[in-house]
C-alpha cells in the first residue's frame, strides 16, 4: 500500500510542478525526489528511505509526461499502475539499468493507449 502511495505522490507532485513556467520536468523530478529522500532518511532511516524513494523516483518518471498526453487523473492512474508493475517486475530486473524507466514507460503507455481506445470507441458509437 505504501508503494502505491509513494508512486502516486511522486507522479502527482512532479506533474503539478512541471507545469510551472520556471520549473521543467527534470527539475521537478529531481527536487521532489531529493526532498523525499531527506525526509525519509531523517524520519525512518536510510534503508527505508532507499526503498521508498526509489518508488517515488519511478513515480516521478510517470509525472514527467507531457500534459498534452495525460491529464492529472491519467497521471494518477499511470502512477497506480506503475506501483503494481514495479512490484511485479523489479524483483526480476534487479541490477538492470533503466528498470524504473521501463516500468514508468509501460504504465504511461498503457493508460494513454486505453484513453485513445476509449475515445475512438465513443466516437464510433455516437455516429449513426
Amino acid at each position: 500500500m505504501l508503494v502505491l502511495l509513494f508512486a502516486i505522490l511522486g507522479g502527482g507532485i512532479t506533474y503539478k510542478l512541471s507545469i510551472l513556467r520556471w520549473m521543467n520536468a527534470i527539475r521537478a523530478s529531481s527536487t521532489c525526489t531529493l526532498i523525499c529522500y531527506v525526509l525519509l532518511a531523517y524520519t525512518a532511516g536510510t534503508e527505508t528511505a532507499n526503498t521508498y524513494t526509489s518508488i517515488f523516483f519511478g513515480g516521478s518518471f510517470v509525472g514527467m509526461t507531457s500534459s498534452h498526453r495525460l491529464s492529472s487523473k491519467g497521471v494518477v492512474a499511470a502512477a497506480c499502475l506503475f506501483g503494481v508493475i514495479s512490484s511485479l517486475l523489479l524483483p526480476f530486473l534487479e541490477g538492470v539499468g533503466g528498470a524504473l524507466g521501463v516500468c514508468a514507460f509501460i504504465s504511461v503507455s498503457a493508460v494513454h493507449l486505453t484513453k485513445m481506445a476509449a475515445t475512438r470507441l465513443s466516437i464510433n458509437i455516437r455516429k449513426p
